[in-house]
């Protein structure tokens, strides 16, 4: 029976109520969209199949409805795969409490407090991501137990699915990560030694970590160039992959050099070169360029200080808690020494200028990529100060958008290259025949203007359809 799209909400709480009650979610078709299928093909009028948590087929108005499936009409609307976030940290919170070596607020939030409980309620930031259509992260970089979202968001339709690295190996002083130490974990491993190095990506493989992430670079230390080569071979015989935390072109190439296959930060020091270039397709290395967690930081150190945390967020995604600490954040002024306060005042007016001529930099060289055919993923950062969990999505690639690249290719990034970021592109990032159901719903052409990706009406999770503006449908 044809349905008018005014019913889809209605539609969807029967599919997912019959889905609870039978064990299965039945076959529906979504009729009639403009359809994007994250490799680059469109669809006009397309029709898409959906059996339990799969598709089943999809194409153009000619393709055969079985006769038993439930026609949803989204006539005019555009449908597209789920959005991917490819850097985000379950651990960190958008504020400073979970980020002591920024600002210190540990004497009024103790960390461990802080960790115990970003592992016991990661379900808002479930939420926060799926109605922003986002339906897989990868967390590249946390502590353990973050390992578990692997398997355990898979089956869940609640979640996004989740690719983790685990604890980050960096030559990062031990006093400095120390901060970091919760109960005898860390989300850092002082790389102090070839042994510790090789040791610490066994463990981390064999914990079934998604990539080991190495972050920060130390070309001239002979110490580290050792160990780090260490590394490099043991991540090979462990077959993973190394993630790259390396922001100035030397580093980045370092990284390259010892097999990076993911850079999550751009090169923000200067232009890239046709080394660089060679270096990123040799290796076939995907690039993240993270524009605007630097600006993030800087919102919230302003909000510290007693200005407003302008948080963009029409449709009331972000959950409670973070939304108070942000909106409060003035309250937390007082548990800062003087010195660190006036220092933070004077710091400021340069940090703003310096992430200027940053951004410039980040976005020629997001364009030059972009121009030699490298493969370009999108992830926030999020969970640092400031740039929020879900929502921050938006501003991320709306800000890639402004280095040039059509929206119809930021699509792509969005989707598709995200998923081959988590090495999950087998199973969704695409609509195509097998994978699983993760779509959005949209009212304007994201490939006009990326920015219509904030017109997102609904997402589908494993097959079930949900409103993104009915938040009780998002809570387990």
């Amino acid at each position: 029976m044809k349905m008018k799209f005014y019913l889809f909400t209605i539609l969807s709480l029967m599919i997912i109520t019959s889905a609870f009650a039978q064990g299965n979610l039945g076959m529906i078709a979504l009729k009639g969209a403009t359809i994007y299928d994250g490799n680059g093909k469109s669809i006009e009028n397309g029709i898409i199949i959906i059996e339990n948590e799969r598709i089943v087929s999809l194409g153009d108005e000619e393709l055969e409805i079985p006769e038993n499936a439930q026609i949803i009409d989204v006539a005019g609307k555009y449908i597209m795969p789920g959005l991917i976030d490819a850097h985000i940290h379950f651990f960190q919170t958008a504020f400073f409490d979970s980020r002591p070596d920024a600002a210190d607020l540990r004497d009024s939030i103790p960390l461990a407090e802080v960790v115990k409980y970003q592992k016991e309620h990661p379900e808002r930031y479930y939420q926060a991501y799926l109605r922003s259509g986002i339906t897989g992260v990868y967390d590249v970089g946390d502590y353990m137990w973050t390992l578990k979202f692997q398997k355990e968001n898979d089956e869940n339709p609640l979640a996004p699915h989740t690719a983790s690295a685990g604890p980050l190996i960096t030559p990062a002083p031990e006093q400095m990560i120390g901060i970091f130490d919760v109960n005898g974990e860390s989300t850092f491993v002082h790389l102090g030694s070839e042994e510790i190095g090789r040791n610490a990506v066994i463990k981390n493989t064999e914990a079934g970590t998604t990539g080991i992430k190495v972050w920060g670079f130390s070309p001239k230390d002979a110490d580290f160039v050792k160990n780090i080569n260490a590394v490099a071979e043991e991540i090979i015989n462990q077959d993973n992959k190394l993630i790259a935390h390396s922001t100035n072109l030397t580093e980045a190439k370092m990284a390259m050099e010892l097999g990076a296959k993911l850079l999550v930060h751009s090169v923000e020091d200067t232009l890239i070169d046709d080394e660089f270039i060679s270096l990123m397709k040799a290796n076939k290395t995907l690039y993240n360029p993270t524009l605007i967690v630097k600006r993030g930081y800087y919102n919230t150190y302003n909000a510290l200080l007693g200005n407003d945390f302008e948080l963009s967020d029409p449709g009331k995604i972000v959950d409670a808690k973070t939304r108070n600490m942000l909106e409060n954040a003035s309250d937390f002024k007082k548990f800062l020494p003087d010195a660190r306060i006036k220092a933070l005042k004077s710091r400021l007016p340069a940090m703003d200028k310096s992430m200027n001529t940053g951004k410039e930099i980040m976005l020629k060289n997001l364009k030059r990529v972009y121009d030699e055919g490298g493969t370009i993923v999108v992830g926030t950062d999020a969970g640092n100060p400031g740039t929020l969990h879900g929502v921050s999505f938006y501003d991320e690639i709306e800000t890639m958008q402004e280095a040039g690249i059509p929206a119809s290719d930021l699509i792509i990034m969005a989707t598709r290259n995200g998923a081959m970021a988590m090495e999950r592109l087998d199973d969704f990032g695409t609509l195509e025949k097998g994978k699983y159901a993760d779509l959005i719903v949209l009212e304007n052409d994201p490939s006009e203007n990326i920015s219509n990706l904030r017109t997102i009406t609904h997402v589908m999770r494993n097959g079930i359809l949900r409103d993104v503006q009915d938040a009780e449908d998002f809570r387990p």
